[in-house]
């Protein structure tokens, strides 16, 4: 049973990545947002943070947070500092019209690209892409969330959230990383893409400033635990 909050730690070396099987609940073709926590240790041209190759995706682009859309355009756009050395959250929303980056809570851009998003047969993939010398991230990633609805909105801070997520209806990805070992990562949503620790892609113990959630996997035990943890 883990009592600790743990997260992914990514080599940058181009091998190092989770990845998680294509399938019909990652062809995500409407709404949209990305999320995660962040500790990135080194930047140098694009830091990949979740991708669906020619569909969707989100990186550190020298430090600033960008996003690519496969809408009516596929192209970089975005806005946002995320510092190294630090535990950040950032999120992308994508509303049929435009998509949105949000740092700490913090509204920050937007770009026009109107229509649905292309579907592709691509693996869903964290830290890593699989074209253009795979973009890899260099640093940590926790508490990843992937969902069907626009969470947060244009021109609109919101409250940095200081807990894990629970999955809801719209929840198509949401990786905890708590297993705390081996090569499996769970999906905590109802559409179990499960994803493969990967290329010397490693659990490391988390000190994201979340509460958790500390229980056996597959355990239907109702006692919780929780643990809040500081910025490094």
């Amino acid at each position: 049973m883990a009592i600790d909050n743990f997260a992914i730690e990514f080599k940058g070396d181009g091998k190092t990545r989770v990845i998680a099987p294509d399938s019909n609940s990652l062809d995500i073709t409407g709404d949209l947002t990305m999320e995660a926590w962040v500790f990135p240790t080194a930047t140098s041209g694009s830091a990949i943070i979740v991708n669906k190759e020619n569909s969707w995706e989100c990186a550190l682009q020298s430090n600033i947070l960008k996003a690519a859309i496969k809408a009516a355009e596929w192209a970089w756009h975005g806005g946002g500092e995320v510092p190294l050395n630090k535990w950040t959250f950032v999120a992308v929303t994508f509303d049929k019209k435009e998509h949105h980056t949000f740092v700490n809570g913090k509204y920050e851009a937007s770009r026009a690209n109107q229509g649905k998003i292309q579907p592709t047969d691509e693996a869903f993939h964290v830290g890593w892409r699989p074209c253009c010398n795979n973009e890899p991230f260099t640093g940590i990633i926790d508490e990843v969330r992937i969902s069907s609805i626009t969470r947060y909105q244009k021109n609109k801070n919101f409250a940095i959230p200081d807990r894990e997520f629970t999955p809801d209806d719209n929840t198509i990805v949401l990786y905890h990383f708590n297993e705390g070992k081996g090569q499996k990562t769970k999906d905590a949503s109802k559409f179990k893409n499960d994803g493969e620790v990967d290329g010397g892609a490693k659990f490391v113990k988390s000190k994201a400033p979340i509460k958790f959630a500390a229980v056996e996997l597959r355990d239907k035990l109702t006692t919780m635990w929780a643990q809040t943890k500081a910025y490094p």
